[in-house]
């Protein structure tokens, strides 16, 4: 293949958007999550969230950290989301910097999330 061919797929292939894992709608709010891994930087959890429903949403959120089936960090969101909003990770919405694994840790999968507490209200956003 040439080279002028195979950069640009390359260069395509490097920025790739994370793969988001949907965690459900509650409320009308639908929630994913995807890990970011910047190279010489800690691993980076992003948030996505959409405003579904027909008002604007007041949102708070609570996500766990799992290292080896034990709770190690908890993550609190509490946002607003106007009607058809969307909110990703770093570009304007919700991320965390974990503080207690590793970057090898969360890749090689014995970190886990869990959305545990959603609470969406329908409230007007300022």
């Amino acid at each position: 293949m040439k080279a002028s061919v195979l950069f640009p797929i390359l260069l395509l292939a490097s920025c790739a958007m994370p793969h988001y894992v949907s965690k459900g709608t509650h409320d009308g709010v639908e929630i994913a999550y995807a890990w970011n891994h910047p190279t010489g930087k800690p691993s980076e959890l992003l948030l996505r969230m959409k405003n579904t429903g027909t008002t604007d949403k007041h949102v708070e959120l609570a996500i766990d950290l799992y290292y080896q089936g034990r709770t190690v960090e908890t993550f609190e969101a509490d946002t607003c989301l106007p009607v058809g909003k969307l909110m990703v990770g770093k570009l304007n919405g919700i991320y965390f910097i974990p503080q207690r694994v590793s970057t090898e840790q969360i890749k090689d999968g014995s970190a886990e999330i869990d959305v545990t507490r959603t609470k969406a209200t329908d409230q007007g956003c300022p």
